[in-house]
């Protein structure tokens, strides 16, 4: 990534692209699923750009892809993507397209296999899908424990008009530190998958980044890793994924204030001496939380910097009274690194949310830049 890449630019994101095929590998050495792996790419790749993102993910060959709109599937095939493309959820009115996209969607519920059955008729093919079970989620799927009745209904269906592509289950804790809730969930889905007829249920997916790394005897079939893919872990297990996400803004101006001055909206803040505040171009509207406010840090290279006052929509004030060469137009991180206060765990906590939020939340104001794309 070269310096006239970013040279006009105000604030934006870095994206590593060999660090994503990195973390890829590293979990699929480590949870070595029996099938293969199946990457989430919904929300735009979690903001970091379907495109450039499954670009790179297509090198390492993965079995398929998870959208959770139709039209992230129909993108994915006007990029020429061939592989399978699972809509992890989906209203009636995205079956059609999703038909004629050749995305294949979950069904969890006899209502929705009905509609796909009566598409899948009407295009004289039989189209696949997945089933979800719900084992306590409670969003979506059949329920575990009322298999005798839909079991023989959805049997009937793939048997006549729809092919039964694969099954799987959505963890509710994930990324607790205790495995018990998981196991209850396995357990609930195994008792499940042992009152199907032999031979239906195709390809059996449970787990997440967390429960794949942590605990790969869930691994299955296949494994659908988000987060982990994209350079951040909601456990402590080592080792740590390698960054993918830098979020960098240029210093607009520099000033000297003296003792008592206030910093932005609300004058939240005020300057215990006579200090030296530099304002960086980058605000909410970019997707930089709001509380970061008065909590926040950013990196000038390894010097440290506070988030004073309240972020504005544009720009954000910070205290550089330590670092005299601090200049407009220099650079500053307020996303990065593996560890410390800009890591995208640590920005998280401070915000009081998930890494999954901050990622998603950084808005299309921000160009994305990429390096380091995987060879095939």
């Amino acid at each position: 990534m070269g310096k006239h890449e970013t040279e006009t630019l105000r604030a934006w994101v870095e994206v590593d692209l060999g660090a994503l095929a990195q973390n890829y590998k590293t979990l699929l050495n480590r949870a070595k699923p029996r099938v293969g792996v199946m990457p989430v790419v919904k929300a735009d790749a979690y903001g970091l750009g379907l495109g450039p993102v499954v670009r790179a993910l297509e090198t390492m060959g993965p079995w398929g892809y998870g959208v959770a709109a139709v039209s992230e599937g129909i993108q994915l095939r006007q990029m020429g993507v061939e592989r399978p493309i699972l809509l992890l959820f989906c209203t009636p009115e995205e079956l059609d397209p999703a038909a004629e996209a050749r995305v294949t969607p979950a069904i969890g519920d006899l209502e929705a296999l009905e509609r796909w059955r009566a598409i899948a008729r009407s295009r004289g093919e039989r189209l696949p899908f997945h089933l979800e079970i719900d084992t306590g989620m409670g969003r979506a799927g059949f329920h575990f424990a009322a298999a005798d009745h839909w079991v023989p209904q959805v049997s009937e269906a793939s048997e006549r008009d729809v092919e039964w592509q694969g099954t799987f289950t959505h963890y509710h804790s994930a990324d607790a530190p205790d495995e018990a809730p998981t196991a209850e969930q396995w357990e609930r889905f195994q008792s499940c998958m042992a009152r199907l007829p032999e031979g239906v249920g195709g390809l059996i997916h449970t787990a997440p980044s967390a429960v794949a790394y942590r605990w790969p005897g869930y691994s299955a079939d296949l494994v659908r890793p988000g987060l982990f893919l994209y350079g951040a872990f909601v456990t402590d297990a080592p080792p740590a994924p390698e960054p993918v996400v830098a979020v960098r803004a240029r210093v607009t101006s520099v000033r000297d204030v003296p003792a008592g001055w206030t910093a932005s909206y609300g004058a939240t803040y005020q300057a215990p001496r006579p200090s030296r505040w530099a304002t960086l171009a980058i605000g909410y509207g970019d997707g930089l939380r709001r509380e970061l406010t008065n909590n926040g840090v950013v990196r000038f290279g390894d010097a440290e910097a506070r988030i004073i006052g309240r972020v504005c929509m544009d720009v954000t004030i910070v205290d550089t009274t330590e670092m005299k060469a601090v200049g407009p137009g220099d650079v500053a991180t307020l996303i990065g690194g593996a560890e410390g206060p800009t890591s995208l765990g640590s920005v998280a906590a401070r915000c009081g949310t998930i890494p999954y939020e901050i990622l998603t939340g950084l808005t299309q104001r921000l160009p994305r830049v990429y390096a380091g794309a995987p060879k095939r």
